[in-house]
């Protein structure tokens, strides 16, 4: 945590020579929670990030006067250039922030979960896990977009729900600022999350209000994560093309056969078992006996109702990216189909539920999206058939 009031607990050099910053004020961009500072040597004003979030694996400033940016060349064009183009350019609309008090405390942690996209808003609320158990002489305030107002667990003591779309979450909204602004002055104490971007979990339950998947309760499925946007095809360069040429159509076709043959394949040595294809879009048609429980509108309700049919999955499978998080969280078992070039982002998109690494190694596997439908159904057999002896080899 990071103390911000009354005190602001910051300590960074300048960029400008010998200097330090010295923090002023509180900034609430948005996605980025910022100190306005005053460079010590040349009282030039800076705007840095504090060490919450993505800003905790990197140090960004902005000095709007020269519109001089200070972060890393690797992380200039997500967040850097972004940030700087916020501030330099604020938006003036209002924007709904809707206050929910639980309990009154004077002290508190505020834990930040505006993002630009999904997955990172959604991984930075499972920081409130740790807070409800470490911090409980604290009360917790969570910031959320109202996408994720549903997750949100209980035995927070409030929760600040803003009305604002992936699409607008770099922006920076002066109104916005000003609102937050004004309900913390009702704090005496106020502490930061630093907003793990990627924190161990425990219990996705306290936020899903859903269980893990319990072996040998009925009905058991595997479920295809599906995605219109992501098929599960390994040419990058032909699905770019295609996005560019209007013809994804074809890629989602191609995808429907590939599942529909590992799902015949199964079915062969699983015949029980439901198949189910979950997720995002509805291009294509299935045939009868898949159970085909994708939708184009997300709501709390289908949320949770697709959090119920994740925990019925002895496995999950699907390409990598954020809709692997929730199915991962409650599925028995998970396949990650990588893109070449996600190998760099290997298990961001997995809530792991496995503390013993050797279960783990069974649990979750990650394999070229180029893999044939045979050797994927060998691997799922094996899944589905040897994990309860590797358990026992594995339990001492």
């Amino acid at each position: 945590m990071i103390k911000i009031y009354p005190a602001i607990e910051f300590e960074r050099r300048s960029p400008y020579g010998e200097g330090k910053l010295i923090p002023k004020k509180i900034l609430w961009q948005g996605m980025h929670t910022c100190v306005e500072t005053v460079c010590s040597a040349t009282k030039r004003r800076i705007i840095a990030t504090l060490p919450s979030g993505h800003g905790s694996l990197n140090e960004y400033g902005v000095n709007l006067d020269t519109r001089e940016l200070f972060c890393p060349p690797s992380v200039r064009r997500w967040f850097g250039e972004p940030l700087l183009e916020s501030l330099t350019h604020p938006q003036h609309d209002e924007i709904e922030m809707n206050v929910e008090i639980f309990r009154r405390t004077k002290k508190v942690v505020i834990l930040n979960t505006i993002d630009y996209l999904y997955g990172h808003s959604l991984l930075k609320l499972l920081n409130a896990e740790r807070h409800l158990r470490r911090d409980a002489a604290l009360g917790l305030v969570v910031i959320v977009q109202d996408f994720l107002r549903w997750m949100v667990p209980d035995g927070v003591a409030e929760v600040w729900t803003v009305r604002l779309p992936l699409s607008n979450a770099r922006n920076y909204f002066p109104a916005l600022h000003r609102t937050m602004e004004n309900e913390c002055k009702r704090f005496s104490q106020i502490y930061l999350s630093k907003a793990h971007s990627h924190p161990q979990v425990q219990n996705i339950s306290l936020f899903t209000r859903t269980k893990q998947h319990e072996p040998g309760i009925s009905p058991s499925r595997i479920t295809f994560i599906w995605r219109d946007d992501r098929p599960w095809f390994g040419n990058r360069y032909l699905i770019e093309a295609a996005k560019r040429t209007g013809t994804m159509h074809l890629f989602r076709k191609l995808q429907n056969k590939k599942i529909v043959l590992l799902f015949k394949k199964l079915r062969k040595r699983f015949p029980d078992i439901r198949y189910t294809v979950a997720g995002a879009g509805i291009a294509t048609v299935f045939p009868d006996w898949i159970d085909d429980q994708r939708t184009t509108v997300f709501s709390a309700q289908t949320e949770r109702h697709l959090c119920s049919v994740y925990s019925q999955s002895s496995v999950i499978i699907g390409v990598h990216g954020s809709n692997m998080l929730l199915p991962s969280a409650h599925a028995g078992t998970t396949i990650d189909l990588m893109p070449g070039e996600r190998w760099g982002n290997f298990a961001q998109d997995i809530i792991f539920q496995e503390t013993d690494v050797r279960h783990a190694l069974f649990r979750y596997r990650f394999v070229p999206i180029s893999i044939g439908g045979l050797l994927l159904a060998q691997l799922i057999e094996a899944q589905l058939s040897e994990y309860q002896a590797f358990k026992k080899q594995m339990s001492v």
